[in-house]
């Protein structure tokens, strides 16, 4: 193989090097990569599409951390979460509920940059809550994360996942009017979830569900989600019969405002709100 400038993945082909042109703007981004992992030469080569890895890959973290990316769509939320930081924690915060948890890459993230805090997170599809589990014990968090493994709905009761050939990140809930065969898992309200596990006060509330997050604010009244300081949401576009302004009117209408808000041309975006009340 030839160098090529230092990063060790090969002459570039033109459209390798059209690809590089058009991620310059990565380049804090790939700084903090090379900050965060020794292997940062080859996981920014391959989030950029310049390289691939060959999966699953052991991504091995300065500080000890060690993630295990079994696809692209893996390496593709580590990157979200730990270089592009779009869900911001703060050393001070103590409780933190994660909804939408995945295989953990936001709940490590979150427990390290929060030394003090209590992580309840929360994931339904059951293969995936096996990888949520491990690594929470692989990292030794167990004391202090709670692994839940049911999903956060609009109304109690069984729904479905169905069993698409997609990564783990693009599951979703399949609409109760819309029923389809899949995998059965557990739907709790928001307000259950805050009171079973004794969550009066929730310093951050991480939500990432593939649009289920419109039936899932929608139904909490305000007072419930009044119980919750700041909101860090993925939200997924106007998702039929809901629309993003129906929600965040419904969030302001709760007592929080829009801190930021970057959203793509189709309407899928990362929103922080916080609690002004």
């Amino acid at each position: 193989m030839t160098v090529f400038g230092g990063w060790g993945f090969g002459i570039l082909m033109p459209t390798q090097i059209w690809k590089a042109l058009r991620n310059m703007h990565r380049g804090p981004e790939i700084f903090r990569c090379a900050a965060e992992t020794p292997q940062w030469a080859r996981i920014s080569a391959a989030y950029l599409g310049l390289s691939r890895l060959a999966y699953p890959f052991r991504l091995r973290l300065r500080r000890g951390e060690e993630i295990l990316l079994e696809e692209l769509s893996d390496l593709k939320a580590f990157w979200q979460v730990f270089l592009r930081r779009v869900y911001r924690v703060e050393a001070t915060d103590e409780t933190i509920l994660d909804l939408g948890a995945n295989i953990g890459i936001f709940t490590l993230y979150a427990a390290r940059w929060a030394p003090r805090t209590r992580v309840i997170s929360l994931e339904p599809f059951p293969s995936t809550f096996r990888r949520l589990l491990a690594a929470v014990r692989e990292h030794h968090l167990e004391f202090r994360v709670s692994c839940l493994n049911y999903a956060a709905t609009g109304a109690a009761g069984v729904r479905v996942m169905p069993n698409f050939s997609v990564s783990s990140q693009q599951r979703a809930l399949a609409s109760p009017a819309n029923p389809k065969p899949g995998t059965e898992v557990v739907g709790k309200t928001l307000e259950a979830i805050l009171d079973e596990n004794s969550l009066w006060e929730v310093d951050l509330m991480k939500i990432d569900i593939e649009g289920s997050e419109y039936e899932v604010l929608l139904s909490t009244p305000c007072r419930v989600l009044a119980r919750i300081r700041r909101i860090a949401m993925e939200y997924h576009g106007d998702s039929t019969p809901y629309i993003k302004r129906q929600l965040f009117d419904h969030l302001r209408q709760a007592g929080f405002a829009v801190k930021s808000d970057v959203s793509d041309a189709l309407g899928y975006g990362v929103a922080e709100l916080t609690l002004t009340n």
